[in-house]
C-alpha cells in the first residue's frame, strides 16, 4: 500500500511539472523572455543531448544555443553529458506553415519517460528558447526521475559503527605498506536511442515534386500589356528547386502603327530557385515564339519569330496547407535574340520594323503550387 501511494504521489509531481513547463513555454513564446533560476539544483539530473533540425528549419538556431539556454535557465548548472545514461532528444521542423518543437526523454532502458512540445510561426530563437526552459523545470526534480516509476526506491544502507579508537589495550591493525591503486573507472557505453513510437517522426529532407497553375501578365514580350496563363512542373528540395514553366500571353493591343495584328507568344523558361523560408530567388533561362496574325490591311503578313533571353526572378510563398502554397513573383528578362514583327518579311530591301523587342522585358505572376 505505501508503494502503491508513493506512485501515484510521484505520477501528480510529473503532472504538474510538465503543466508548469507548458505554461512557461507559452509565456516564453509570447514575451520572448527567459527566466533565471536563483540557485541551481543539487544534484541535476544529466542527459544526453541530441538536436534535430528538420525540414524547413534549416536556418535555426544549432544546439548551443539550446545548450547555453538551458545552463542560462538553470543558473549556471550544464545538465548535458554526452556519456549520460537518459537521452533528451529535441527536434524543431515545420509543419502546415508553423515551426513546431517537440521534445523526448529516454532512460538508460529506452523507455520513455517524459514528452512535451509546442510551436512558433517564425520566430526559431524564442521557440529554442522556449525549449530549453521547459527542459531545465523537467530536469529540476531529478530524484524523481532517476528510477522507472512502480519501482520503489533502494533503502539507505544502516549505517556503520563507529570505529573504536587505538589503544595500549587495543592495538591498531597494520596497515600495508603500499595501498594498491583503484581499478581504473571505465565509461559507460553511449546506447543508442532505440526506435519509440512516441518519439515524434521527422521526414527526412528529400526530393518532393511540384506543378503550378497561375496568371502571368507582361511588358516588353508583345507590343503592349500582354496576358496569360501558366504552368509548371519541377522537383523541390528544402533548400532550393528547378522547374519547367510554360507561358501562353496574348497582347491586350491589337494595333501596331495603325495596322490592326493580333499578336500572342508562347514561351518556355528553365527555373533554377533558392528558397529560403518564404522567399525564393531565381534564374531563368527562356525560349518562346512570336506569331503576328493581321486583321486589316492585307499587306500586313503574318511571321513566327523566335526569341531568347536570361533573367532573374523573385518572389514570395505563402503556405495554404501541409501541401499547397501560394506564390507571387516579378520577372526580369534581357532578350539575347529578340523579336521583331514587320510590314513586309519578304521583302528584298531591309525595312524598318513595326516593332521590335526592348532591351527588356518584365512580367508579374500569382497562383499555386502543390507538393507531392
Amino acid at each position: 500500500m505505501r508503494g502503491r501511494s508513493h506512485d501515484e504521489g510521484a505520477r501528480r509531481k510529473r503532472a504538474a511539472r510538465a503543466a508548469l513547463a507548458s505554461m512557461a513555454a507559452a509565456a516564453i513564446s509570447a514575451a520572448g523572455v527567459a527566466p533565471v533560476r536563483a540557485e541551481p539544483p543539487a544534484t541535476p539530473l544529466r542527459v544526453r543531448l541530441e538536436f534535430i533540425r528538420g525540414p524547413g528549419a534549416e536556418e535555426c538556431p544549432d544546439e548551443q544555443l539550446l545548450r547555453a539556454e538551458t545552463v542560462r535557465a538553470m543558473g549556471g548548472v550544464d545538465p548535458y553529458d554526452a556519456e549520460a545514461a537518459f537521452t533528451m532528444t529535441a527536434s524543431i521542423e515545420r509543419r502546415r506553415g508553423k515551426l513546431a518543437a517537440s521534445m523526448f526523454l529516454r532512460d538508460g532502458d529506452g523507455h520513455g519517460r517524459w514528452f512535451d512540445g509546442f510551436s512558433a510561426y517564425d520566430d526559431c530563437k524564442v521557440l529554442v528558447t522556449a525549449m530549453a526552459l521547459s527542459i531545465a523545470v523537467l530536469l529540476d526534480d531529478a530524484a524523481e526521475l532517476a528510477a522507472p516509476p512502480g519501482v520503489p526506491a533502494k533503502p539507505a544502507s544502516p549505517p556503520a559503527p563507529p570505529e573504536e579508537p587505538c589503544s595500549p589495550d587495543r592495538p591498531c591493525p597494520p596497515q600495508p605498506a603500499h595501498a594498491p591503486p583503484p581499478p581504473p573507472r571505465t565509461a559507460p557505453p553511449v546506447r543508442a536511442p532505440p526506435r519509440s513510437s512516441a518519439l515524434p517522426r521527422i521526414p527526412a529532407g528529400r526530393l518532393s515534386w511540384v506543378a503550378g497553375l497561375g496568371a502571368v501578365t507582361g511588358l516588353g514580350m508583345t507590343p503592349g500589356v500582354a496576358g496569360g496563363p501558366a504552368l509548371s512542373f519541377g522537383a523541390r528540395w528544402p533548400a532550393w528547386s528547378v522547374t519547367l514553366e510554360v507561358r501562353g500571353l496574348a497582347s491586350l493591343s491589337g494595333n501596331v502603327e495603325a495596322v490592326d495584328v493580333s499578336v500572342s507568344t508562347l514561351t518556355t523558361d528553365v527555373v533554377f530557385c533558392l528558397d529560403r523560408r518564404s522567399l525564393f530567388a531565381c534564374g531563368l533561362a527562356e525560349l518562346g515564339i512570336l506569331h503576328a496574325a493581321p486583321n486589316v490591311p492585307l499587306n500586313a503578313t503574318s511571321r513566327l519569330n523566335l526569341h531568347s533571353g536570361f533573367g532573374a526572378r523573385a518572389g514570395i510563398e505563402w503556405p495554404l496547407s501541409e501541401n499547397l502554397s501560394a506564390r507571387a513573383h516579378a520577372d526580369v528578362v534581357r532578350p539575347v535574340a529578340g523579336a521583331a514583327i514587320l510590314r513586309h518579311p519578304g521583302a528584298p530591301e531591309p525595312e524598318r520594323p513595326v516593332w521590335r523587342a526592348p532591351a527588356l522585358a518584365v512580367a508579374l505572376g500569382i497562383g499555386l503550387q502543390a507538393r507531392f
